[in-house]
């Protein structure tokens, strides 16, 4: 479930192709919104915190409202940013210099005067004094404070930080206040597990994501590709802190425009930063080629994975034909073998503590380090019992082992010729080290280099069992 907020929420509103996500990327310190002169980019609620002069708030970007909108989704898009408005501390009404003033925007004038909403009015794209004069015509839409800036250039912006600083309630928001030099919130801040939500487009990820946050915050349609943007929440379980991430549906190379290019590279970046992805798959699709194309993507990543299978209020629910489809999926994603397959509805909001436990077990194998004397047992046995196999006369020797780091578990083999080793035993090696320890749900690394001297043989304690 979500967490109540303990910060005011400032909210960015305005007709499409203003410059609301330049200013909001400018807000919060870096690009987290996608930015491109189509208009109608923006469809998701994308939220980050901000700071100005010791004062702290969360921002949000909207969809752009109006008429004019060209976005098939236009409608929805409104609805979604109407609803967010209305929990709003301050809303920031963004208008364009250079458009002037249309219809369309006077009808949103006097939608937000009737929400009772501090409304702080920021007339974009003022790039110089000639601009300045013509923006003057803004003062007659009868909202203030009234702010000229260019949130490309970042000229006059200090003017628009204050000035929403000045409308912060310090009183109902007190952890607003960030004490010069403190340090203390960005520790608190920082969640105990960061879960990314990947797949093709439609497969109900954000659905799944909504029923996880327990609040419409992923738009939803059945038009593929609604998502754009990295859109995150957070929510707590087991006494953890979650930070979920939605990412847009991923479609091949060739076929991406450049906002679906933008799209790609924001889950790229959020996936490079989380711990475990959640890869969802549509139960009555089956896995297409494209599946397995983001299989590959997140083989990629080196994270923990939970596959999810969405939709599974349409399909049989007796056990068996859960065994048979986890081996469908096994089969068909057979670099994901280690992957645990949770069967989920978001519809019906079920499976997902059965998720949520899947992730912290994956979580805790993507951090477990092994113990060195086991680890170094299990290989001495194996590689005696089952050798290498010999290449052009020679044999591939095992001098030492040893894991180097975590997330994800890392190994590194010291051999006496790198050459000798064959891709198959490569694969033996890895499936040796998940049979005997607990990595399930977790990638593992392994790297092989020449040995610089000769260890000797360890003789080491009784052997671990199988398990």
């Amino acid at each position: 479930m979500a967490r109540a907020r303990e910060l005011p929420l400032v909210v960015i509103v305005g007709r499409p192709n203003v410059g609301k996500s330049t200013m909001f990327n400018r807000m919060v310190g870096h690009r987290l919104a996608i930015v491109d002169e189509l208009p109608g980019v923006t469809r998701d609620l994308v939220t980050a915190e901000a700071e100005w002069d010791c004062l702290r708030y969360f921002v949000c970007d909207t969809g752009g409202i109006g008429r004019e909108s060209e976005d098939p989704l236009h409608e929805l898009v409104a609805e979604r940013a109407w609803e967010i408005v209305e929990d709003a501390d301050i809303v920031v009404f963004t208008t364009d210099v250079r458009a002037g003033i249309s219809e369309g925007e006077m009808e949103l004038r006097r939608a937000l005067v009737r929400t009772n909403k501090p409304v702080i009015l920021a007339v974009n794209k003022v790039d110089n004094e000639k601009l300045e004069a013509q923006a003057a015509e803004f003062y007659g839409i009868g909202i203030e404070p009234v702010v000229f800036i260019s949130a490309l250039s970042g000229r006059a912006f200090d003017e628009l930080l204050d000035a929403i600083n000045d409308t912060i309630d310090t009183e109902r928001y007190p952890r607003a206040v960030v004490e010069p030099g403190g340090e203390e919130e960005t520790d608190q801040a920082r969640p105990d597990v960061r879960l990314i939500v990947l797949g093709k487009q439609n497969v109900g990820k954000s659905s799944l994501v909504n029923a996880l946050l327990a609040e419409d915050k992923v738009m939803v349609s059945e038009l593929p590709g609604t998502t754009r943007d990295a859109i995150s929440g957070s929510f707590d379980y087991a006494g953890l802190s979650f930070e979920l991430t939605d990412t847009a549906g991923l479609k091949k190379l060739s076929r991406m425009d450049d906002v679906d290019y933008y799209s790609f590279t924001r889950a790229d970046t959020a996936t490079r930063s989380g711990e475990v992805c959640l890869l969802v798959l549509d139960a009555e699709r089956g896995i297409e080629e494209m599946d397995k194309r983001v299989a590959r993507r997140i083989e990629e990543y080196g994270r923990g994975v939970v596959i999810t299978v969405n939709k599974w209020d349409l399909m049989a629910q007796e056990e068996a034909a859960r065994d048979a489809y986890a081996g469908y999926v096994r089969r068909e994603l057979a670099k994901l073998t280690w992957a645990p397959v949770v069967f989920t509805s978001a519809v019906e909001a079920t499976g997902l503590e059965e998720l949520l436990d899947a992730v912290l077990a994956a979580r805790e194998s993507f951090n477990r380090m092994l113990d060195a004397d086991a680890l170094r047992q299990v290989i001495d046995e194996e590689t005696t019992v089952y050798p290498p196999p010999v290449v052009k006369n020679r044999s591939l020797i095992f001098h030492d082992v040893a894991q180097v780091r975590t997330r994800p578990p890392t190994f590194v083999f010291e051999v006496n010729d790198v050459k000798l080793l064959r891709t198959a035993y490569r694969n033996f090696l890895e499936n040796v080290l998940r049979r005997y320890f607990p990595l399930d749900g977790t990638h593992v690394r392994l790297f092989f280099r020449r040995a610089q001297k000769p260890a000797k043989k360890r003789r080491g304690k009784r052997h671990p069992q199988r398990g």
